[in-house]
């Protein structure tokens, strides 16, 4: 059974930043520095054969595994006849047999067995998940934090991963960063404190699923009773379904429990049940008394660009209804409250130019040449640049320099050709002059106008001769000449 929320559309304008850090974080942890753990198994295990210690320790494992786990007569023979290696291996992680041997008189009298035993378990406890794996019966603070970036194989990385995704976009956005890291460690914290207290075992645990269990609860807490999407997945069934948040906590607490009392496998459900409880608690305590600050726009789905939607839908009906002044004065304004708007720009570049308003124009033009060049389209630079034999306030060099830049970024040769003619008319040319003629020229070149790429080369060689781009299309129209 799979109930997660759907709620919200994963939008990548803004992404979840800190949750794709964790994944990265998480995935390096086990290739980085997990994928080593083979060999140091090995080296572990060959400290533990070459100190002897499996002869003296094969009977007493045997014995005591057998005990806790109630083998009969011919599980016990099975046991005996595993390899060497494979045995060393049980013994040296069976944390609960090395406590109990650590305590017999035996080994106690004996500082041979002891030195060989340290020998082998230091070489051991270099493994990931006895280094910074979780051991209820053996509290660390390393393990306590460290436990919660480790996994045991990809596959329980991957499906981690996968929902830590799915939570985090949307409760990174609507927690704000800094609470969501510190909420997401809460949980991881709270889960292994669970396991602790509940079942002191000895036994390693590792992996994320206790945060991301935090991560479930803070959703849920985040919503409380609001009616949301959900999509299931039971056996051959899937769909979606709307239902208040809160309704879904019964069902995954439900599920943790029914596997914690009756699943026979090796799923952490005290992890579970501790971060989820925690995660809900921690957002849904404070939401209930107004001292949790989060986006309620993001929750309520509003669109963050209504405001300036109203405002662009307010300016065009003042220029529908001819109120010109009025649309220039407003849009002025606009300008700076919404710089760098595309929208904004071609809405006011028409007015601006039926007014032939200085103010504005230059305003509309400083900041469309201030957009990226992906973002300032073709389409109004072809615009501009046509204008420019009519209007007059758009015949400054600078403008003509800013229009010819872009035009050769856009490939445009014609009308970069145009640009060109008349920034050569000005008195004060600009420096980078002979670099953009000799772009143009190859640009035309490119487009066979040998007979622009030659009037290019004439103004080089005359007003710039000793410049190296003069020489530089001088070899370049021979090239082409051919």
């Amino acid at each position: 059974m799979l109930i997660i929320p759907a709620e919200h559309p994963l939008d990548w304008k803004k992404p979840p930043i800190l949750t794709l850090l964790l994944i990265l974080l998480n995935t390096l942890i086990y290739f980085g520095y997990q994928s080593g753990d083979s060999a140091r198994e090995e080296v572990a295990v060959k400290a533990y054969l070459d100190g002897g210690l499996l002869n003296r320790e094969k009977a007493l494992f045997i014995e005591s595994f057998s005990s806790r786990n109630e083998l009969d007569e011919q599980e016990r023979k099975s046991l005996t006849a595993i390899p060497r290696i494979h045995l060393a291996a049980a013994i040296l992680g069976d944390l609960q047999f090395e406590n109990t041997l650590h305590y017999t008189p035996a080994y106690q009298d004996d500082p041979v067995w002891q030195a060989a035993r340290a020998k082998a378990e230091a070489a051991r406890n270099q493994m990931s998940h006895y280094r910074f794996g979780f051991i209820p019966a053996k509290f660390t603070v390393q393990g306590l934090f460290g436990a919660m970036f480790l996994h045991a194989d990809f596959g329980h990385l991957a499906g981690n991963m996968l929902f830590l995704f799915i939570f985090g976009f949307a409760l990174e956005r609507a927690l704000g960063g800094v609470l969501y890291i510190g909420l997401y460690l809460l949980s991881g914290l709270a889960s292994h404190l669970l396991w602790w207290v509940m079942d002191p075992v000895w036994v390693t645990g590792i992996g994320a699923s206790g945060a991301i269990a935090g991560l479930m609860g803070m959703y849920l807490g985040i919503y409380g009773l609001r009616r949301i999407n959900f999509f299931y997945w039971l056996g051959p069934m899937f769909g979606y379904f709307r239902a208040p948040a809160l309704w879904i906590l019964p069902i995954w607490v439900g599920k943790e429990l029914y596997g914690l009392l009756l699943a026979d496998d090796h799923v952490n459900y005290y992890a579970h049940l501790g971060g989820m409880g925690a995660g809900f608690l921690a957002v849904w305590l404070p939401r209930q008394i107004g001292k949790l600050n989060v986006d309620e726009a993001y929750l309520n789905k509003e669109d963050p660009d209504a405001p300036f939607k109203r405002e662009v839908a307010s300016l065009d009906n003042l220029i529908s209804n001819f109120n010109l002044e009025q649309a220039a004065t407003r849009g002025v304004d606009l300008l700076n409250r919404y710089p760098g708007r595309l929208l904004l720009l071609e809405r006011l570049y028409p007015v601006a130019k039926s007014r032939e308003d200085k103010v504005l124009l230059s305003a509309v033009l400083k900041q469309f040449f201030a957009l990226p060049p992906a973002t300032a389209n073709l389409p109004q630079l072809q615009r501009l640049t046509d204008d420019s034999a009519q209007f007059s306030l758009l015949q400054h060099p600078a403008v003509q320099l800013h229009l010819l830049q872009r035009l050769l970024q856009a490939r445009d040769g014609t009308r970069g050709l145009s640009a060109w003619r008349k920034l050569i008319q000005t008195r004060n040319r600009p420096p980078q002059l002979p670099a953009l003629t000799l772009q143009l020229a190859k640009l035309l070149g490119q487009q066979d106008d040998r007979r622009s790429v030659s009037e290019l080369h004439e103004f080089l060689r005359a007003v710039y001769p000793d410049a190296e781009q003069t020489q530089q299309l001088g070899v370049y129209q021979q090239h082409i000449a051919r």
